[in-house]
């Protein structure tokens, strides 16, 4: 059964990367960054934070964080400083995952359409892709901003579906958040769960995805 799945993979006509987790081995900056932003207002960070924002664009999740933790900064505020906090590491220092772009080189070399659908600020998922040389390989970047809704909603991965001339059910979404993983099968695309070590819902991808990988090397 898994070796039909993967085959089926290989007859995907589009494909649709998330990229904190997934592209880019970025989650630990995120992780430090929370630890830093909460600690400057006396917050412990707690267990249960991360997993709940993950899924949400800049201003859900500027919300969100406000209503938990009582601030009197608004969403405008957090949201500057999360921005100001992260670019300079995705312009300067986020690695790619292993084999990463390899694996996008070898669907783009296929001639596979490729988009990314982010929760990330354009900005600096742009300065991200340039500096590691995704950028060339990328029909477009898609985030949840454009759309107007999170990845708990299915409109990020349709406009990216449409962005490369392809129904849902012959593009794959390769994502790392169970949210992302289970909006996009309820929306009829095939799913590659990417496990990203700590993540805690690793079991659940594993029941919802098509497929699921450690690392796009057992891709290659």
């Amino acid at each position: 059964m898994k070796s039909q799945k993967f085959e089926r993979l290989n007859t995907m006509q589009g494909a649709i990367f998330d990229l904190d987790g997934t592209l880019l081995d970025s989650m630990g900056m995120w992780s430090q960054i929370d630890v830093e932003f909460l600690a400057k207002r006396g917050i412990a960070l707690p267990s249960d934070y991360q997993d709940a924002v993950t899924p949400l664009g800049a201003l859900d999740a500027a919300h969100y964080t406000i209503a938990r933790f009582d601030l009197s900064d608004t969403p405008e505020d957090l949201m500057a400083e999360w921005e100001e906090m992260s670019f300079c590491h995705y312009r300067d220092d986020i690695p790619l995952k292993p084999y990463a772009l390899e694996y996008v080189k070898a669907l783009h070399a296929r001639g596979i359409p490729i988009t990314i659908a982010t929760s990330s600020a354009y900005k600096s998922v742009y300065a991200a892709c340039e500096r590691t040389n995704l950028l060339r390989y990328i029909r477009r970047i898609v985030t949840v901003a454009d759309v107007g809704k999170t990845k708990e909603h299915p409109d990020i991965y349709l406009a990216c579906a449409e962005e490369t001339g392809c129904a849902p059910h012959a593009c794959v979404v390769y994502e790392d958040i169970i949210e992302g993983v289970h909006t996009a099968v309820k929306a009829g695309f095939f799913t590659v769960g990417i496990l990203e070590p700590g993540y805690s819902q690793q079991e659940q991808i594993r029941k919802e995805a098509d497929c699921v990988i450690h690392s796009f090397a057992e891709l290659l």
